[in-house]
């Protein structure tokens, strides 16, 4: 072999060498930023907003578990004029609301929507629906995207038209699976845990 042949060789061997060791490096750096880019969509990074509608304390005592579960933002949605303290008036008022679709008014929710990666929705049910005042606030929001959990607390009714209500006034939004509980719960609730365990907001 000529010198020059050898030396031309050696680059060749250099050149390949420092081009593998390029191509590691790449590829170390793409693995890198896919862990990270995972890393960043695990539970533990991930903010929640739990936004819900509670008369009895019911749904409130689920939003409290959830909370318990996870570090997340509570908001409650309350009605400019309250519902009446008796049960069996308040129902009766709901279900005139209902016929006659009148929409009541709701305090202002302080909320920026990008915030939150994930929006847990409570409602107690209703005349086998979920609560106006909840369905008043999702319509003055766009949740186009985000993942959505949906739950509905009953006193004996269960599910009802209650997910529907959810599928029908969240259409862009990734819904994750629904929960549903006779009356309240408590805060530790193993079942409330689960829940969030199979839609990944705990681990």
């Amino acid at each position: 072999m000529t010198k020059a042949l050898s030396q031309s060789f050696g680059l060749t061997i250099m050149t390949k060498r420092r081009f593998l060791a390029f191509l590691g490096a790449t590829m170390t750096a793409q693995l890198m930023a896919g862990g990270a880019r995972a890393q960043t969509a695990t539970a533990s990074n991930q903010r929640v907003a739990v936004v819900y509608f509670s008369e009895s304390g019911n749904t409130k005592s689920l939003a409290e578990s959830v909370a318990n579960f996870k570090a997340a933002d509570l908001f409650r949605i309350e009605p400019v004029e309250p519902y009446p303290s008796d049960y069996q008036k308040s129902t009766e008022v709901v279900k005139y609301e209902l016929d006659n679709n009148i929409v009541r008014p709701i305090k202002p929710v302080t909320i920026n929507v990008d915030d939150y990666d994930v929006f847990v929705l409570l409602s107690p049910t209703w005349w086998h629906h979920i609560a106006q005042p909840l369905q008043t606030w999702i319509k003055s929001v766009d949740l186009s995207g985000k993942l959505v959990l949906t739950a509905n607390t009953h006193g004996g009714g269960g599910l009802m038209h209650t997910r529907e209500d959810f599928e029908a006034l969240l259409p862009n939004s990734r819904l994750g699976t629904h929960f549903m509980t006779y009356s309240g719960v408590r805060k530790n609730s193993m079942f409330v845990r689960t829940w969030l365990r199979e839609n990944r907001v705990i681990e």
